[in-house]
C-alpha cells in the first residue's frame, strides 16, 4: 500500500519573457551635465511578467536610466504579445518605443521564507552577547 503524504501548498505561477528590440536612445557622453554631448546609442530591454517572488511586473528592466511601462495581451491568433510605452525617466525628452518579441514562458514556484535566514539578518547588528555569534 502506498504511503499517504501531506503536501504543502506550493504556489506555482507562469511568467513570460519578452525582449524589447534594439533601438537608439540619447545618451549624454559628457562628464559635465551642464554641457551635454548627446549621442545616439543602441540598446534593448527585457521584460518578465512576474518576478521570482510571484509579484506582477509592470515595467521593463531599466537601461541607461529609463524603462517602459508594459502591457501583455493575447492577439486574435492566440499568441502572447506585449506593448511598451514611450521611454520613462529620460533626459533630453527622448520618447522612443520598442517592438517586442515573445521569447518564452516558465512555470515557477513562489519562494518560501527562510526563517533561519530572517532571524540571522534580524540579529546581525546586535552585540555578540545578545545574538550568540
Amino acid at each position: 500500500m502506498p504511503a499517504k503524504r501531506l503536501y504543502s501548498k506550493d504556489i506555482e505561477f507562469d511568467t513570460d519573457l519578452f525582449k524589447l528590440e534594439e533601438v537608439d536612445m540619447i545618451k549624454n557622453a559628457s562628464w559635465d551635465d551642464k554641457k551635454p554631448i548627446k549621442v545616439p546609442m543602441k540598446h534593448a530591454h527585457f521584460y518578465h511578467t512576474y518576478d521570482s517572488n510571484g509579484r506582477k511586473m509592470t515595467k521593463s528592466a531599466s537601461v541607461g536610466g529609463h524603462w517602459h511601462e508594459m502591457s501583455v495581451f493575447v492577439d486574435k491568433d492566440g499568441l502572447l504579445k506585449a506593448k511598451c510605452s514611450q521611454a520613462i525617466n529620460t533626459k533630453f525628452g527622448d520618447k522612443h518605443t520598442h517592438k517586442t518579441v515573445y521569447l518564452r514562458s516558465d512555470r515557477l514556484k513562489k519562494r518560501k521564507l527562510n526563517e533561519a535566514a530572517q532571524e540571522y539578518i534580524a540579529n546581525f547588528n546586535k552585540p555578540v552577547a545578545e545574538n550568540g555569534r
